[in-house]
């Protein structure tokens, strides 16, 4: 049973049995003794209830756009593995595929990280950002520079070769990626 169930289960209980407290000091009312316990049990449901169910919503709310984050880099892992980016020379001019930021801009923009407890996460998921959108601009001079002119095979085995050279753009952030992934939360 999940908090949110629990949370629920508690709260209704509580004002359950303030219903029946109430119930009975109606029918009996010289018994004063029952309006402090109908009072008290019905105050303390309603103000648990209150400020648990807003915590248990924020924090289901962080696992849904952690989630996200995680689908989203796991995607562009996938397209990082494409076969247009495999190390062997391409015989002819190729797009390649980009990468994607969406769920990332929204967990950023969301306000579903905390300040405190995800300051790093936070620190990481905007320095992402900012390397995916460099590696896509990156892609499309490439692709700029080999659709809009005509260059020879070994010019195309050139930039094929920039791309994949041990300190290029596209292994910083491959490498980024997988730090990233690393520092993703359990969920």
């Amino acid at each position: 049973m999940n908090r949110r169930a629990v949370v629920s289960v508690v709260t209704y209980g509580l004002l359950a049995l303030a219903f029946v407290l109430g119930v009975i000091w109606f029918f009996w009312p010289e018994n004063s003794r029952w309006e402090p316990a109908v009072n008290s049990l019905t105050l303390v449901a309603g103000l648990t209830g209150i400020f648990v169910e807003r915590l248990t919503a924020e924090a289901e709310r962080r696992t849904e756009v952690l989630r996200s984050v995680a689908d989203e880099l796991h995607e562009n892992t996938r397209l990082l593995n494409d076969d247009r980016f495999s190390p062997d020379a391409p015989t002819a001019r190729q797009v390649y595929p980009r990468l994607v930021v969406s769920a990332v801009d929204l967990a950023l923009v969301s306000g579903a990280l905390g300040l405190r407890r995800d300051a790093e996460l936070v620190g990481q998921l905007h320095r992402w950002r900012d390397t995916v959108h460099l590696f896509n601009r990156r892609l499309d001079l490439t692709e700029i520079s080999t659709f809009s002119n005509t260059i020879s095979a070994a010019e195309l085995a050139a930039f094929h070769r920039a791309l994949h050279r041990e300190n290029s753009y596209f292994a910083a952030t491959r490498e980024k990626l997988d730090k990233l992934l690393g520092a993703l939360p359990g969920l």
